[in-house]
């Protein structure tokens, strides 16, 4: 999804083309020895159709976007699910649609085993042609939630309308609906540190087998236990994402005004060697939200040449900023680590980039 690109923050990482501004000293023996320690448990996890290996007590979040489908998945117990359907089918029922028309049309069984769906009308002042799609699903110790909105403007009839006269498709739920119930019928419980073996897409909780098509995007984020600021992003998407690649945009005018603005320096920037793939990074130093310093290094994959069958991943590793403490937001002077130790473990981590075996 081209719009994720465009709002992940900037930074990034190389070997090749030099042109730095910040010289890194060599390692303490005490940054050697935290290096060590963050680095001696990584553990394989699966990111849409890729594996990358991250500190094994990382929390693994995120979701997935399937054929425009919002997918989450959730550790939840059986009982906790069913308790959780029951009272979503009581909130649902007891709405009252402000017109005529239902405010819910569907309660029931989707497809498949521990599956279920409603249908309604998002609120009680959306035009009754609107049809809003939840599914939902347990497995394997996971609650699927699924999204979709989609609309019927035949029922009622609102085909007088001159607008919805133009519409070459005046109903699409009952395709919607079907993307739906065909996704839950298919998704799998997974928890992090299970690597699936055959064709199909990772997420957070999740796996949907299958050979790789268009319309997949994953957004993995792994947090470190040990250091909370200490985070990696992983976007995967199958969408083309344009001509230009990382290195290009990072080096626009735009770019440039936003990284003085920021008062960042750069480590590293260039070309990388990953087996197979095609990939650049940027690494620097630079003011993080909320005003503090800290790091922000990206690899990018396949950018100029996404498809399902070499999708595009962007790795993105951020230090210091905000942090949430007892529900309330806490600015960071500086981040947890030291920038060389950060890029020390961006380095072990960001070089293991691999497409999963099997997987497209």
């Amino acid at each position: 999804m081209n719009w994720v690109r465009a709002t992940l923050v900037f930074a990034c990482l190389i070997f090749a083309v030099a042109a730095c501004d910040y010289e890194l000293s060599p390692l303490t023996q005490k940054e050697k020895q935290v290096v060590t320690e963050l680095t001696a448990n990584l553990k394989a996890r699966c990111a849409g159709r890729y594996l990358i290996d991250i500190p094994e007590d990382a929390s693994e979040y995120g979701y997935a976007n399937i054929l425009g489908v919002d997918v989450t998945a959730e550790a939840m117990t059986e009982e906790a699910y069913r308790q959780e359907i029951a009272q979503r089918e009581t909130t649902l029922k007891g709405t009252k649609s402000i017109d005529a028309y239902p405010f819910l049309y569907v309660a029931g069984a989707a497809r498949g085993a521990n599956t279920y769906y409603f249908v309604h009308r998002g609120t009680v002042h959306d035009d009754p042609s609107e049809r809003y799609i939840e599914g939902y699903k347990w497995d394997r110790g996971y609650r699927f939630l699924l999204k979709f909105e989609a609309y019927d403007y035949l029922h009622p009839d609102q085909t007088d309308d001159p607008i919805v006269r133009k519409m070459v498709i005046k109903n699409n739920f009952p395709d919607k609906v079907d993307v739906v119930l065909g996704l839950l019928e298919k998704l799998h419980g997974r928890p992090k540190e299970e690597i699936p073996t055959e064709p199909g897409l990772c997420f957070a909780g999740g796996f949907l087998p299958g050979k790789a098509s268009d319309e997949q995007f994953v957004n993995s984020g792994f947090r470190l236990t040990s250091n909370r600021d200490v985070y990696f992003s992983v976007y995967v998407d199958t969408a083309p994402q344009g001509n230009e690649s990382l290195l290009q945009r990072m080096d626009g005018l735009e770019m440039r005004t936003m990284l003085k603005a920021a008062a960042t320096d750069v480590i590293r920037k260039g070309t990388v060697n990953l087996p197979d793939l095609k990939a650049e990074e940027w690494l620097s130093e630079t003011r993080q939200p909320g005003g503090g310093r800290g790091d922000s290094f990206s690899l990018s994959v396949n950018e100029t040449t996404s498809s399902p069958s070499s999708p595009y991943l962007f790795l993105d590793m951020e230090t210091g900023g905000q942090l949430e403490i007892e529900e309330k937001v806490v600015n960071l002077e500086k981040g947890s680590l030291t920038t060389g130790e950060a890029v020390a473990l961006w380095d072990a981590v960001s070089l293991t980039v691999r497409i999963r075996p099997g997987a497209l």
